[in-house]
């Protein structure tokens, strides 16, 4: 198919079957007894999302499944009917916000792909550095579940580096305070998961470099077409390179603390190589094009799918990500 074609048939199918996909999911699950500790949760059932996959120089309706029930579903005959066989089908199965912890060293001058966190918490990824629109002042830029604890965090929080499970402590490994990030919605639709912190004075960093691959060379195209590589480098699995499976993904549920939450306008990648492109902890990375310019945000992932079968990793567009905090990269 065409792009246009198939960016029309997605956002038809988003109105008329995303709707009633959850809803008849959300209807089989009430019959449960939900747990007083669960009771706070949001309930937005992991069902299907759609976006954009390529084969060849064709388009695809590239349709991810995170739930089992929906692979002998009826609705997927029809998605691949109106689709024409024009499909790219996979089982993702539940995809979870990436901020396990792993062992990582303090790093002076700090560096992206470092460990970084809010004080309360475990360990993230220092994704890059950026600057305020407004005043020019330099941050750090990573995930709102890495430096803001899912919104529970206020502005003016300590931000440690090494995170607190790479054995950061308050004060001493105080390197900024958590300034802005955007907002996780338990309810409705999210296009990011980000935060960023102002630096200390007296604390030095690398602006631009990226261990293994160089120097961060700007920001990327808006644009990514499935097949494209990339890379990261992260506090988990440290430098890994990806392609692209899937773009413009809507309707990725994402298992939070706060419950499962809705992604639209995502990236998919898997890993080019034998293992996965991301682990837990790697939540925050900057991912780059084979130009080095900075494309997308790291912030999900799964262990299921991917040709290796190492799993799938999702992430925010980076001009959405820069547009929404009103910041610039710097490099």
């Amino acid at each position: 198919m065409k792009l246009d074609s198939v960016r029309e048939l997605k956002q038809a199918l988003s109105q008329s079957v995303l709707v009633h996909v959850a809803a008849a999911i959300r209807a089989r699950t009430t019959f449960g007894v939900v747990s007083q500790a669960m009771s706070h949760v949001s309930v937005t059932p992991r069902s299907l999302a759609l976006g954009i996959s390529r084969k060849g120089k064709d388009f695809r309706l590239a349709v991810r499944l995170q739930h089992r029930a929906m692979e002998s579903s009826p609705v997927i005959e029809s998605i691949c009917k109106r689709a024409k066989g024009e499909v790219d089908l996979r089982y993702v199965g539940r995809v979870v916000k990436l901020a396990k912890s792993w062992h990582q060293k303090r790093n002076r001058p700090l560096r992206i792909g470092g460990s970084v966190g809010h004080f309360t918490l475990t360990a993230g990824t220092l994704g890059c550095f950026v600057r305020a629109r407004t005043d020019g002042v330099l941050h750090i830029l990573s995930n709102n579940h890495v430096l803001a604890d899912e919104n529970k965090a206020k502005v003016g929080d300590s931000i440690l580096q090494p995170g607190a499970f790479d054995g950061g402590q308050n004060p001493k490994d105080v390197i900024g305070k958590l300034a802005r990030f955007e907002t996780v919605k338990p309810v409705g639709i999210n296009f990011v998961d980000c935060a960023m912190a102002s630096i200390e004075e007296g604390i030095r960093f690398n602006l631009r470099k990226l261990q293994g691959l160089g120097n961060l060379a700007g920001v990327g195209p808006a644009f990514l077409d499935a097949g494209a590589r990339v890379a990261k480098v992260g506090r988990t699995t440290g430098l890994t390179n990806g392609r692209i499976t899937a773009f413009e993904l809507d309707n990725v549920v994402v298992g939070y603390d706060a419950g499962n939450l809705r992604f639209d306008n995502q990236i998919e990648i898997e890993g080019a190589d034998n293992g996965p492109f991301s682990q837990g902890g790697d939540s925050g990375s900057v991912i780059v094009d084979q130009e080095l310019r900075a494309v997308a945000l790291l912030f999900a992932g799964g262990d299921q799918g991917g040709t290796n079968g190492q799993g799938l990793t999702y992430a925010n567009p980076m001009q959405t990500v820069l547009d929404s905090l009103d910041i610039e990269l710097a490099f």
